[in-house]
């Protein structure tokens, strides 16, 4: 027996007949898609507006803040180690000089080549200047067996201990841009005692310092809601990098966006919706039609409740049925 059905030729050993089947999966996949990318675009607005928390300000602009805000405190640490390990080489220099060397010409070295310094002084173990260069810097620290740092706002300097026979102490005072390169507008670095190192006065920080760990909050500034991030620098104790700046309210935004993501979906479901009753469901039952001739089963007529394209095909596939009993005999 022989089946033509959308100008294929099928037979009962063959291949069944595959066109609408075809045309459905197309159809089905197509609409899946299409549906399946509304629906993700209108998830992504809800949760872009459920991310924002009720004091209206979205993580996002949180955790970008906090991250700069990080980012900085790791430059500041970096300057002043490097600070330190170009001192403790100049240590290591005055170590290694001959009884007739002379320490002042390695410091002149030191702050005109590194601008990273404003002056340096060797002192001996009783605090007596054996050697400066550059400008003059505060001499009075401890002698420590290890290197330290020393911060009186809106000073910083850095200290290494000198051994050998040329005992005592190098001190260098940091530069300031070499500490507030790294901080862009609104970013400041402050001392324990909430000294503001690059104008060296005190500045209310709404932050209690000095800082153990990161952290962020919405707080007043000024009279006007700001987000303070801050960041301790590590490795420095009582040093912290603060970030505050005035957020407008993101209500507004959060409102607009679960009305955009329940619009979409609402569209979405409006839309395909229409389409699965349109198109879907009519290509499904006939592919099931198909697959019962395509069976040699005849019982079941083809309804046709329609006279578009998908409408012709049920004629057809109805008047195949009727003229199947009539090819056996």
């Amino acid at each position: 027996m022989t089946v033509r059905i959308g100008y294929r030729r099928e037979t009962d050993t063959g291949d069944r007949p595959r066109v609408l089947r075809h045309h459905f999966s197309v159809a089905v996949v197509t609409w899946a898609v299409g549906a399946g990318l509304f629906l993700c675009l209108a998830a992504t607005a809800a949760a872009a507006a459920l991310s924002t928390p009720d004091d209206g300000v979205p993580r996002g602009v949180t955790a970008d803040q906090q991250a700069r805000t990080e980012l900085a405190a790791n430059q500041v640490r970096r300057a002043i180690d490097g600070g330190t390990a170009d001192l403790a080489a100049v240590a290591a220099g005055i170590e290694a000089l001959p009884a007739a060397g002379t320490p002042a010409r390695l410091l002149s070295r030191l702050v005109s080549t590194r601008s990273r310094y404003r002056g340096a002084a060797y002192l001996s173990p009783t605090g007596e200047v054996r050697a400066r260069a550059g400008a003059p810097v505060d001499t009075a620290v401890d002698i420590t067996p290890a290197p330290a740092v020393l911060v009186r706002a809106p000073h910083v300097s850095v200290s290494v201990p000198v051994g050998g026979t040329r005992a005592g102490v190098l001190v260098a005072e940091l530069a300031q841009d070499t500490l507030t390169a790294p901080l862009s507008g609104g970013t400041h670095l402050f001392d324990a005692g909430g000294r503001d190192l690059d104008t060296g006065s005190m500045t209310a920080t709404a932050v209690p310092l000095p800082a153990a760990r990161p952290g962020s909050a919405l707080r007043d500034v000024g009279g006007r809601p700001a987000v303070v991030t801050w960041a301790p620098v590590e490795g420095q104790p009582g040093l912290t990098v603060v970030t505050d700046r005035p957020e407008p309210p993101h209500g507004e935004e959060r409102h607009e966006l679960l009305l955009f993501g329940v619009l979409v979906a609402t569209l979405a479901v409006v839309v395909f919706g229409w389409l699965h009753v349109l198109v879907i469901a009519p290509l499904a039952a006939l592919a099931k039609a198909e697959a019962r001739l395509a069976r040699g089963e005849t019982g079941e007529p083809v309804i046709v409740r329609r006279f578009d394209h998908l409408g012709l095909i049920a004629r057809d596939l109805e008047r195949l049925r009727r003229d199947l009993p009539r090819r056996d005999r």
